[in-house]
C-alpha cells in the first residue's frame, strides 16, 4: 500500500521533464484556442461555442499524453503486456495514430463530464465571454452586441449542431476503415463538439430548474416544516447540518480523485482484457422482450445491436476502469484520496505563500493582471506531481488485479491436483 507514494516519486524524478513540456503544451493550447474562440465570438456566440471544444480537448490530450509518458515507469502495467493477458498483443509499439485516436474518443464523454461537474467549463466560458466583450467595439457598428456573447438558447440551430454532430460521429466510426486516416482528427472534433454543446446547456439550464423547483410551494412548505422542526428540537437540527457538511465534503474529496483515477483507466485500458458485463435476468419480461427482439428481422436486429454497441461502448471502458479500482480495496484507495487531497491542499498553500511572500500590491493594477501568472506557476509545480500519484495508483489497482489472477489460478489448479488425486485413489 505505500508503494503509492514511493511510486509517485520515482515517477516524478524520472519524467518531470516530458511532463512539464506536455502541461505547458496543453496550457498554451488551451489559452491560445480561447483567445481565437473569443475573436469570433464577438460576432457569432454560436461560433464562439463551435471553437470552444478545442480548449477542453486540448487539455485532455496534454493528460493522455502525460500518462502515456509515465508507462515505461509502471513495472506492474508493463508486466501485464507483457504477459499478453490485455487487450493489446505483446510487443505491439507504444504509439500509432489510430490507437491514440482511439484513446482520446473513448476519454471524451468521461473528461469532459467532470470536466462540466467540477465547474472547469465554466472557467473556460468565463474566459472565452471575457475575452469576447474586449473584442467588441460598440462604436464601431453603432449596435452594443455585448448581450449577445453568450446569448446561445436551446433552438433549431444549436439542436441541429448536436444531431449534425452526433451523426457524423457516428458515420464516421462506422466507415471508419474505408476512410482516410485524416479522417479520424473530424471523429474527434464531431465526438467533442456534440457532447461539449450538450453539457453546456445542461449546466445553463440546471441553475434555472433548481431555481424553478426551489420555488415551489411544496418545497418552501418543505423547508418552512423543516426550519421549525429543528429549532424546536435544536441538537437534530445541529446533527442534521453537520450530515450534510460533512456529504459534501466528502463527496468533493473523493468523487474528484476517483474521476481522475477513472480517466486514467481509460487511457490505460488497452492493456486489461475488458471484463464482460451481461445482464440477464430471470424475469418474465425480460425473456418476453428477448424473444421478440429475436423474432425481428435479421436486418433489423443488426441495426438495433449496432444502436446498441454505440451507447454501451461510451460506458464501458469507464465501468471497467471503475471496476478494477474497486477490486483494489479500500484502504489504498484511501491512502490514495489523501495524498491527492494533500496535493490539492498544498497548491492553495503555494498560492498563498506567493501572495505573501510578493506582499501588498494596488488590486486593480498589479493583482487584476498577475493572478494568472500566480496560478499558472503553481499549476506547473503541483500538475506533474498530481499525474504521477495518479499513475502510481492505477499501477497499484493493476498490482492487485494480477494478484488475483495468481490467486483464482492456484486455487484451480489446488482443485485440479485434488481431483485428480481423488480419482487415482479410487
Amino acid at each position: 500500500m505505500l508503494t503509492i507514494p514511493a511510486r509517485t516519486l520515482r515517477l516524478v524524478a524520472a519524467h518531470w521533464p516530458a511532463l512539464l513540456a506536455w502541461y505547458l503544451a496543453g496550457w498554451l493550447a488551451r489559452y491560445l484556442i480561447i483567445e481565437l474562440a473569443s475573436y469570433f465570438g464577438a460576432t457569432s456566440a454560436l461560433i464562439g461555442l463551435l471553437i470552444l471544444p478545442l480548449a477542453a480537448l486540448a487539455r485532455l490530450g496534454s493528460f493522455i499524453a502525460m500518462f502515456l509518458v509515465l508507462r515505461p515507469s509502471m513495472p506492474s502495467f508493463q508486466e501485464l503486456r507483457r504477459s499478453g493477458r490485455g487487450t493489446e498483443e505483446p510487443g505491439a509499439p507504444e504509439t500509432g495514430r489510430r490507437r491514440v485516436t482511439e484513446i482520446v474518443l473513448t476519454s471524451i464523454l468521461p473528461f469532459f463530464t467532470f470536466y462540466a461537474a467540477w465547474q472547469f467549463l465554466s472557467v473556460d466560458v468565463q474566459q472565452y465571454a471575457t475575452g469576447s466583450l474586449e473584442n467588441i467595439d460598440p462604436f464601431q457598428s453603432g449596435v452594443d452586441r455585448s448581450a449577445a456573447v453568450l446569448n446561445v438558447r436551446l433552438d433549431v440551430w444549436s439542436i441541429g449542431v448536436i444531431v449534425v454532430a452526433f451523426a457524423g460521429r457516428t458515420l464516421l466510426k462506422r466507415y471508419r476503415v474505408k476512410l482516410p486516416a485524416w479522417s479520424s482528427v473530424i471523429a474527434v472534433y464531431c465526438e467533442a463538439v456534440w457532447i461539449y454543446v450538450a453539457l453546456y446547456f445542461i449546466n445553463s439550464y440546471l441553475g434555472q430548474f433548481s431555481s424553478w423547483v426551489s420555488s415551489r410551494a411544496a418545497v418552501q412548505w418543505y423547508e418552512t416544516v423543516k426550519a421549525a422542526a429543528f429549532e424546536a428540537v435544536h441538537p437534530i437540527g445541529v446533527a442534521w447540518a453537520a450530515v450534510e457538511w460533512a456529504i459534501g465534503r466528502t463527496g468533493g474529496l473523493v468523487l474528484l480523485p476517483l474521476a481522475w483515477l477513472t480517466l486514467a483507466g481509460i487511457v490505460y485500458g488497452r492493456a486489461l482484457a475488458a471484463p464482460k458485463i451481461t445482464y440477464r435476468p430471470k424475469n418474465a419480461y425480460y425473456t418476453s422482450a428477448r424473444k421478440r427482439i429475436d423474432g425481428l428481422p435479421g436486418q433489423l436486429r443488426r441495426r438495433l445491436a449496432e444502436l446498441g454497441d454505440g451507447v454501451t461502448g461510451r460506458f464501458k471502458p469507464t465501468v471497467s476502469a471503475f471496476l478494477l479500482i474497486w477490486r483494489a480495496g479500500a484502504a489504498p484507495m484511501g491512502l490514495f484520496v489523501l495524498g491527492y487531497t494533500v496535493i490539492e491542499a498544498g497548491s492553495s498553500w503555494l498560492l498563498l505563500a506567493g501572495v505573501r511572500l510578493i506582499g501588498p500590491h494596488d488590486l486593480h493594477a498589479w493583482w487584476m493582471n498577475f493572478d494568472d501568472m500566480l496560478v499558472f506557476v503553481v499549476g506547473v509545480i503541483v500538475e506533474p506531481l498530481r499525474l504521477c500519484l495518479i499513475a502510481a495508483a492505477y499501477d497499484f489497482c493493476l498490482r492487485r488485479l494480477e494478484e488475483r489472477r495468481e490467486a483464482a489460478e492456484g486455487t484451480g489448479r489446488s482443485d485440479a491436483t485434488e481431483q485428480a488425486g481423488t480419482v487415482a485413489t479410487a
